[in-house]
């Protein structure tokens, strides 16, 4: 399989200044190039709806949200890794309550060794991510053809008497002769009906 190598895009909530500040420079020095941040959940949430992000660390405690709960449910309802850095005193605890929810938990104070390991292995998930979605995408696409073709081929054989085997072998050779693919060939047939 080719490999092809990517610029992620990361999303720092952090409700303080200086944290965010060093994070982006620490992503920076390993190559991430698209970074934003944000420092509150709430807005987080609003710059999700408008983009999205291959990455998303949350450096709690945030602002206006609990920093385990808004990891938890951007890591259920994005497609985006997410890491989530907390105190170490609380590191334990908040990473049982987040890990079924595939978010990586940093303790802090963040060494930047370990945040380069972290940030690693959320890439990795990331990738993963995006691939199985790339999968979805085409098994949907495949899926759609299949409905089409179906629906082209019971036009053809209620209109042209013609059996469901010639049916099958009339779009395909139509798709073959006009270097079209079957699904266009099958909604030709439809919308002529």
């Amino acid at each position: 399989m080719p490999h092809e190598k990517r610029n992620y895009s990361v999303l720092i909530v952090s409700g303080k200044k200086q944290s965010a500040q060093l994070m982006a420079a620490m992503l920076l020095s390993f190559g991430y190039t698209q970074t934003d941040a944000v420092s509150t959940a709430g807005e987080a949430r609003r710059k999700l709806l408008r983009c999205r992000y291959d990455i998303i660390i949350i450096d709690s405690p945030l602002q206006d949200e609990s920093g385990s709960d808004f990891a938890a449910d951007t890591a259920y309802s994005t497609r985006s890794g997410v890491m989530l850095t907390v105190k170490s005193e609380i590191y334990e605890r908040v990473c049982r309550k987040v890990e079924d929810y595939g978010v990586m938990t940093v303790p802090k104070p963040l060494e930047k060794h370990e945040f380069y390991t972290a940030l690693k292995l959320v890439t990795s998930t990331a990738a993963r991510l995006l691939n199985d979605e790339k999968k979805v995408i085409k098994l949907q696409d495949k899926l759609e053809e299949i409905k089409l073709v179906s629906r082209a081929k019971f036009i053809l054989i209620e209109k042209y008497k013609m059996t469901e085997a010639e049916a099958h072998r009339s779009i395909e050779k139509e798709a073959m002769d006009s270097r079209r693919s079957k699904a266009e060939v099958a909604k030709e047939i439809i919308e002529k009906d």
